[in-house]
């Protein structure tokens, strides 16, 4: 028996044409490859990865991933890794026997799985863990328990978007839900006090467990932006401060994106959440992108994205908050009076 993780991948990725289908699944094959330094096949609609990889599940565009054997295609020797994998299972199981034998019934070996499982104390249901059966022609497949993954597409296949990451709860979330929907992630913080900076040092570390290959780059400049904004704004135009902030974050993440060579721009902006995040201030924040922007948490409530946060691993923290927000922040701006105080600001921090 060849100890290796047999992996499912999503339905996303298998309801594609064939063409697209063997093109997304040789993706994750190589992303598997790449992320556990071992060889990997993909066999049929299935990726085998050589060795026990109990993390693989975590990859995008896998439905599920479990570890267990390869063995030759012959019945005794199905059976014998059936009996050994079932060990791991509780009390629960569900069979997913798939044949691609001439010399196998799979119906006869379906019903022999699950009365070997019964005869276990394991009760075969379909709402369980799954332990996967597969025989072809050459090769036969016994794992389980299979472990949920994240499903989605496989990394890179959608390209790259360079992800804003704050120490906060929704940008994280905001970089996982497009490295599901198929993009290569490299994460912008822009520095504003040290505890900042360390929240969203955790939060790359959350992010690594699914985005291995995730870095951060931080805009240093971003506090002495908001010092010299914070100064030169007076009257009517400091409430424009969290606004200006914003659009001078937009500007340079576009800037960012285009060094390093990133598709996009990716946000955490929930509409409404904070006064910056109103419609109108979102347009005027988008005025000065030269590059697509995505927000992918725009239609979610706060709970909805701590929901997602908690289910990938995110905690909650009390953050001191952001120390150059003003008292009545404009939700509402007057264009003219918004692009006022960013020249303003732009012009008192190249004095500066």
């Amino acid at each position: 028996m060849k100890r290796v993780t047999v992996v499912r991948p999503s339905g996303e990725v298998t309801a594609k044409s064939p063409r697209v289908r063997r093109t997304l699944i040789e993706a994750l094959a190589r992303n598997l490859a790449d992320r556990f330094d071992a060889d990997a096949r993909v066999l049929g609609t299935r990726v085998v990865l050589d060795g026990e990889h109990p993390d693989a599940h975590r990859e995008f565009g896998v439905a599920g991933a479990a570890v267990g054997f390869e063995v030759k295609p012959r019945v005794n020797a199905v059976l014998r890794a059936v009996r050994r994998v079932l060990k791991r299972f509780p009390d629960r199981v569900r069979v997913d026997v798939r044949v691609r034998h001439e010399g196998f019934s799979g119906a006869r070996l379906h019903r022999s799985v699950r009365k070997m499982a019964e005869g276990m104390g394991l009760e075969p249901r379909k709402r369980a863990p799954r332990l996967v059966v597969e025989v072809r022609s050459d090769t036969a497949l016994v794992a389980g328990p299979e472990r949920e993954g994240p499903r989605g597409l496989p990394r890179g296949t959608q390209g790259s978007a360079l992800c804003t990451l704050s120490g906060g709860f929704d940008s994280p979330v905001a970089a996982w839900t497009m490295a599901k929907r198929g993009m290569s992630i490299t994460c912008l913080h822009f520095f504003v006090h040290e505890g900042e900076l360390e929240g969203a040092e955790e939060n790359l570390t959350v992010l690594r467990r699914w985005i291995p290959d995730v870095e951060l780059v931080v805009d240093e400049t971003h506090r002495e932006f908001l010092e010299a904004a914070e100064g030169a704004l007076e009257g009517r135009l400091r409430r424009y401060l969290c606004v200006v902030c914003k659009m001078r974050m937009m500007e340079r993440a576009c800037g960012w994106a285009e060094r390093l060579g990133t598709d996009c721009v990716v946000t955490g902006d929930s509409l409404g959440q904070v006064a910056s995040q109103s419609v109108w201030n979102l347009g005027l924040e988008d005025s000065v992108a030269d590059v697509p922007v995505f927000r992918p948490l725009i239609g979610m409530n706060k709970e909805e994205i701590l929901e997602i946060g908690r289910r990938i691993g995110l905690e909650e923290k009390s953050g001191d908050g952001c120390p150059f927000v003003p008292k009545a922040p404009v939700v509402k701006p007057r264009r003219s009076e918004a692009e006022r105080a960013y020249k303003l600001a732009l012009e008192a921090f190249r004095r500066g």
